[in-house]
């Protein structure tokens, strides 16, 4: 993958109920990046935050910023070998773990990429439906570009919320693991009981920008899944995965709560109480991708 080459640029999108800003890549004399570039792409997230916020990596090498920041960098690279080797054997259901990955430090992020994967193939279900008229409001839009744009969000907030990019929020792993969960849980397992307002009923300023896409294709999804059976049990399936990755993340004590304090240094979180660590090639202690 040639870095400089790769950049991102930004697409609006405006319907009554959604105001969503579509984070694209732009590849040098390629018309339009294919699920692929994607999914190669998603290794340099974190760049593409910083960058996006006017700031570079290469700025950030040193002190506690650094160290906060190239965690995140590393946890994202072996994300992004666990989506390449899903995407690989998509067709193979009896593929096994590469021992390369199986037994490093990189197994603690399977469930990051077996929930990012989850994600994918639910924006393409999701637009198979499109009650809401996305492709017709931003031309060609695909899967992979509504994948990567909610991933960019929700990164870019995690950013704002150790420190890199905002104010420090510290938070206990198990607590906030639980909170999420139970929202989770809460906004599925009430989808029989409520009603789903017109698109032209809700205001885009409802939705905090940051978070736009994520919450647009969670709304879309609970639309879709009050009409459509089938895509009930596929929707069903994306949430137990999200619910086990939080239960992974939670009782892994290899992957810690880590952010800035105030006063610059680094604060990362306690031994988790729960869980039993996974075997790894590496002692530091790993970064808790929190959604």
């Amino acid at each position: 993958m040639i870095q400089e080459k790769i950049s991102l640029q930004v697409e609006e999108m405006r319907i009554d109920r959604y105001n969503l800003i579509i984070r694209r890549l732009n590849i040098k004399e390629k018309e339009k990046p294919s699920r692929n570039d994607y999914i190669q792409s998603f290794g340099l997230l974190p760049d593409f935050v910083l960058k996006a916020n006017g700031i570079l990596s290469s700025e950030l090498k040193e002190g506690d910023l650094g160290v906060l920041f190239w965690s995140h960098r590393d946890a994202f690279k072996a994300i992004h070998k666990w989506l390449v080797h899903f995407d690989s054997t998509i067709n193979n259901s009896f593929s096994v773990d590469p021992p390369e990955l199986r037994f490093s430090w990189e197994f603690d992020y399977k469930p990051h990429a077996e929930q990012s994967w989850a994600l994918l193939n639910l924006c393409k279900e999701i637009l198979k439906c499109d009650q809401f008229g996305w492709k017709e409001s931003i031309e060609s839009l695909s899967a992979a570009e509504l994948w990567f744009s909610c991933e960019f969000e929700r990164l870019e907030n995690t950013f704002k919320t150790t420190g890199i990019l905002g104010t420090t929020s510290r938070r206990g792993k198990h607590s906030e693991c639980g909170a999420m969960s139970k929202r989770i849980s809460e906004n599925f397992d009430s989808l029989p009981s409520r009603g789903f307002a017109e698109a032209c009923n809700f205001q885009p300023n409802q939705i905090q920008s940051w978070d736009s896409t994520e919450e647009a294709i969670r709304v879309h999804a609970e639309k879709i899944a009050q009409q459509n059976i089938q895509f009930t049990s596929i929707y069903s399936n994306y949430i137990k995965i999200r619910k086990q990755t939080l239960r992974s993340i939670r009782n892994n004590p290899n992957l810690q709560f880590t952010a800035l304090e105030k006063n610059g240094s680094l604060f990362v979180g306690g031994k988790g109480k729960r869980g039993k660590s996974q075997k790894r090639s590496k002692s530091k202690k790993g970064f808790c991708k929190e959604k």
